[in-house]
């Protein structure tokens, strides 16, 4: 009994380490196409439905996908409507992943299927020298290693949980069938894999050690604990992401209620069907049928209602401090794609931030003490994203992406740290930032990657205005109208200045670069071939 037990567990294990190895290879074979797939194809409500749908079978985790898609959200790959889509689909996509265990894991040996494909990732994984075929590699292993977990996990319930009478939860009416939704609720935000708790059910329920209508109750509350995830990845995160968790919250609390409303209708029908369909109907079978109608209906419910809510939700958590990140959460991490995009595009900001500092300095005004202590929150917050990003599984041009971002928010941090200098020349000579002004305003507005050119005109425009007055600096030392040390102090005071627009201006071209479409990053050295020679 005791080995049995320990049987089961060691199986739900392998179930678990199964999926996290299969989302994470899958991600390292498929993220940079995925995040371009997205751009190109979920446009349109049924397009993101079905991606959502195919992505979560293919990953076996609709956490992956739900948190995947928050990422995309604060990147600005997709909009909150289309990404509501996408996690509806994803909802769809665990209910076909039902059909999927049902099918294969309950009517085949499938500990014989498991060992090859554990052999061939396993091969992949050590000895392929693309980061691709590695992530694939791993991916073969974890679909292996799940189906092992099934195996064993079908076995331990044959012997350990035969005696548990679990039909006294169906005895109790309505009662029984809430605890049921509760139980299913409280395993998925433990084990943070609904696939995983629906496999748990499927196998139950196959064995004849659960009831069916107990069992729907599990999956309903299985469906319901998947929104933890999005919860608890949202207690930090921007206001994007913040909306989307709510959005899903509302879809699966919409779909849980409605399925708990037509169990007994909706269960009768499948009986039915399987009557029909069937000489000897499978519970296994009619589990993974009511799991995926009542998610259709969910998404039928929901379908003419999502504009709507998209509307009342981009009108919520607005509220957002200035020191805090708005694009960058953990959940960009989930893909590294995703992670250099959003990485740009807060350090672009911090970019802007100083730019508005430096005009205020150009038109006579001093320097905010509170502004300067946002940007350096902001920078101490990307830091450490960078950090975590650095630790992860990262491909070569990803690897040299980061050290591009990382250069560039080393220029940033240069440039800060020459504002008090910048604000010392200003209170010398209010006018002495004059010609820094047009350079100043385009970087602290311009819409990126877009704005690229015209700052480059404007860079090279403002270097030759600053040349002409270093040459009038000289011809009035050459005539004794100026002495040598006020003439060398000023020529300090150029370099300085020429200083921190070139870091400036080469930090934010870099990071526009990084932050459209993705190119490989060394192409942004002719850019500063052209900012040098200007200088």
């Amino acid at each position: 009994m005791l080995s049995d037990i320990l049987i089961g567990l060691g199986a739900l294990g392998l179930i678990l380490l199964g999926m996290d190895w299969l989302s994470k290879g899958l991600k390292a074979a498929a993220g940079r196409a995925l995040m371009q797939f997205l751009e190109r194809s979920t446009q349109k409500s049924w397009q993101g439905l079905l991606f959502g749908t195919a992505a979560t079978v293919a990953v076996q985790s609709s956490t992956v996908i739900t948190v995947t898609t928050i990422g995309f959200v604060n990147a600005g790959i997709l909009s909150l409507q289309n990404a509501a889509f996408v996690i509806y689909g994803s909802n769809v996509g665990t209910s076909l992943t039902g059909w999927f265990v049902a099918l294969v894991g309950m009517q085949f040996k499938i500990d014989a299927l498991a060992m090859p494909l554990i052999g061939v990732g396993a091969l992949l994984k050590l000895f392929a020298k693309s980061a691709r075929r590695q992530g694939f590699g791993e991916a073969l292993v974890g679909f292996g290693l799940f189906f092992l977990g099934l195996a064993y996990l079908k076995d331990s319930f044959d012997t350990v949980f035969v005696d548990i009478e679990f039909s006294l939860l169906s005895e109790l009416g309505v009662w029984g069938l809430l605890l049921g939704v509760l139980i299913g609720t409280l395993l998925t935000v433990v084990m943070q894999a609904s696939i995983a708790v629906l496999a748990l059910v499927i196998t139950a329920t196959s064995t004849g050690v659960i009831p069916l209508s107990v069992a729907a109750a599990f999956v309903i509350g299985a469906n319901l604990g998947t929104t933890s995830t999005a919860i608890i990845s949202t207690l930090a995160a921007t206001a994007k992401a913040k909306r989307l968790a709510m959005l899903h919250v509302i879809f699966n609390v919409v779909t849980g209620i409605a399925a708990i409303i037509i169990l007994t209708p909706l269960l009768w029908l499948i009986s039915l069907l399987q009557d029909a369909l069937f000489h000897d109907p499978n519970p296994a079978l009619s589990l993974a049928l009511f799991h995926t109608l009542f998610n259709i209906l969910g998404v039928l419910l929901m379908w003419p209602l999502t504009s709507r809510l998209v509307l009342f939700l981009n009108s919520r958590f607005r509220a957002q401090k200035a020191g805090q990140l708005r694009v960058l959460d953990a959940s960009s991490l989930s893909i590294p794609a995703v992670a250099i995009k959003t990485l740009s595009m807060e350090s672009l900001r911090v970019g802007q931030l100083i730019s508005g500092q430096a005009l205020l300095l150009s038109q006579g005004k001093t320097l905010s003490s509170q502004s300067i202590e946002h940007i350096r929150q902001l920078q101490s917050e990307i830091s450490h994203y960078l950090t975590l990003l650095g630790k992860s599984q990262l491909a070569e041009h990803e690897s040299q992406a980061l050290n591009e971002l990382i250069k560039n928010q080393l220029r940033l941090e240069m440039t800060l740290q020459l504002l008090p200098e910048l604000a010392e020349q200003a209170e010398r000579d209010p006018q002495a930032f004059v010609p820094e002004q047009a350079l100043w305003q385009q970087l602290s507005t311009a819409h990126w990657p877009d704005a690229a050119q015209q700052i480059r005109s404007c860079y090279r425009d403002l270097m030759r205005q600053r040349q002409k007055l270093k040459e009038q600096l000289y011809l009035l030392v050459l005539t004794e109208r100026l002495s040598n040390d006020s003439g060398g102090d000023q020529l300090l005071r150029f370099a300085e200045l020429r200083r921190f627009n070139q870091q400036l201006t080469r930090a934010m071209l870099a990071l526009a670069k990084l932050h459209g479409p993705q190119q490989a990053p060394q192409t942004s050295a002719v850019n500063h071939k052209e900012i040098n020679h200007a200088s």
